[in-house]
Parts: structure tokens; sequence; C-alpha cells
């Protein structure tokens, strides 16, 4: 009678599976977009209602928005042009998106579920008018600002990300006359992979010790 037992290299393979730690990688925000978009990313036709942002706050009037392009007119030109990633949004208070003097609060929502908030990050530029006083994470000054709307400036935004959703605000100064805001932006987290290979080994494990036999 003799017995085979296949156990060491099986619990070797156990030994090294079970210890190799969970790998993690980037996605996607999917939840964050730019102004002016419709849920697949494409720019909205002029004087559509804006779908991700919303004005908290204005020194009085309207805080309904509006999506503007080039089929608006002025501001835009001198505003900058029209791309096929972003439109320009402000107060739907008439053609010439015209707004008190002061300063307005555009603010956007965005999701972490499932993803590692300490990983997140988000870069991305903005074209205010008249000027872009800062950009608020989660209510907290970032300190990014912008000069102006004949072209874009950039931001990049690392840490004070919060599990679930987050907000953005970005603050807008107006001079008076038209006023609006436009983003570009994308985001990244980190998503832990699933613990497979701790499974996996817990079934090597299984098999190392069943496939003793006798013969």
């Amino acid at each position: 009678m003799v017995s085979r037992f296949y156990t060491p290299i099986g619990l070797f393979a156990i030994v090294v599976l079970t210890t190799l730690p969970a790998v993690a990688h980037a996605d996607p925000i999917t939840s964050l977009f730019n102004t002016g978009v419709d849920e697949l990313g494409a720019p909205l036709p002029n004087n559509a209602a804006e779908l991700h942002y919303s004005l908290i706050d204005v020194p009085s009037g309207t805080t309904d928005l509006r999506v503007a392009n080039a089929a608006n007119g002025f501001p835009i030109g001198p505003w900058v042009g029209d791309n096929t990633i972003s439109a320009w949004i402000g107060p739907k208070s008439g053609s010439d998106l015209d707004g008190p003097v002061g300063n307005y609060d555009y603010r956007t929502t965005f999701i972490l579920a499932g993803l590692n908030p300490a990983s997140a990050s988000i870069s991305g530029q903005w074209s205010v008018d008249n000027y872009g006083i800062d950009i608020l994470l989660n209510g907290v000054s970032t300190g990014f600002a912008a000069a102006g709307f004949q072209s874009f400036y950039s931001f990049a935004i690392n840490s004070g990300f919060a599990d679930g959703v987050n907000t953005l605000d970005f603050i807008v100064n107006n001079q008076g006359g038209p006023t609006g805001l436009r983003t570009e932006m994308a985001g990244v987290a980190e998503v832990p992979e699933p613990a497979s290979m701790a499974v996996l080994g817990a079934g090597l494990l299984s098999l190392a010790f069943t496939r003793s036999r006798r013969v």
C-alpha cells in the first residue's frame, strides 16, 4: 500500500497567493460634468436648460441657468468660442445673459461611492465673466482664480474629497452686463480590486488537502 501526497507544492502556492496584496486601479469620476453638456458629455443647444450646475447664490434676480453658444451671438465672441466638450452657462435673464454686479455661486455635485476619496483628483480649466474668485471643494477654498472670458485658466485639486456626495462651487464676480461660467474638467479615483487572490488561495488550500490518496 502506497500513500501519495501532493500537498507541498500546493501549500507553497497558497502561501504566495494569499499574501499578495490587493491592487488598486484608477477609475474616472463619471458623475463629474463640464458646463453646458448632456448626460453623454456633448454640448447642449443654445438656450437649453443647464443640467448639472445650479446657481445657489446671486446678488439678485433669477437663479435659473441656460446654455449659450455661438448661435446666441454676443457675448460669445469675445467669450471663448464653441468646442465639442463644453458650453457657456449663465443667468437666464435675456439674450445677453446680463446680471447685477456681485458674486455668483455655481455649484455642481459628484459622487465617489465605491471609490477611495483619499486617492481622488480633479484637473481642468475654467473661464468666467468677469472674474473667477475661487473654487470651493466641499465648502473649502482651493485658491484657484480666473482672470476673464477670453481664455481658460487651469486648476488641479488633489485633496479634500469625501466619501459619497461632494460639491464643487465656482465663485464668479460680475462687474455688470453679461456674466457666465465655462468649465472643462475630469477626475479619477482609485477603486480596490476584489479580494479574488484570497478566494483562489482558499480553494487551492482545500484542493491540497483533498488530493492525498491511497493506492
